[in-house]
């Protein structure tokens, strides 16, 4: 038995509607996976840019231990990120 598109009255049935709903919410749900994508993509960027600069001022600096100081932050900062950014892509799966 096929099932109608249409009620009596000429309306959509609750199951058209169910559909055009399911399918809005399945786009809607792979637009924000793509924009949480490129947001995490953005931010790691600016990380390794920032860490990059520190090392930079650390390669300048006379003092060791502020060298090594800085490194160590660099090195955290690194492994934080990460550890963030690939928490936040797998549950954007």
């Amino acid at each position: 038995m096929a099932t109608s598109t249409q009620g009596k009255n000429g309306a959509p049935t609750i199951e058209v509607a169910y559909e055009q709903v399911k399918d809005l919410n399945e786009q809607f749900l792979a637009a924000t996976r793509k924009a949480g994508h490129v947001y995490l993509d953005s931010y790691e960027k600016a990380v390794d840019r920032a860490i990059e600069l520190e090392l930079k001022v650390a390669g300048l600096t006379q003092q060791e231990w502020l060298r090594n100081l800085i490194e160590t932050q660099a090195e955290i900062a690194r492994e934080v990120t990460s550890s963030y950014t690939s928490t936040a892509r797998s549950l954007l799966k």
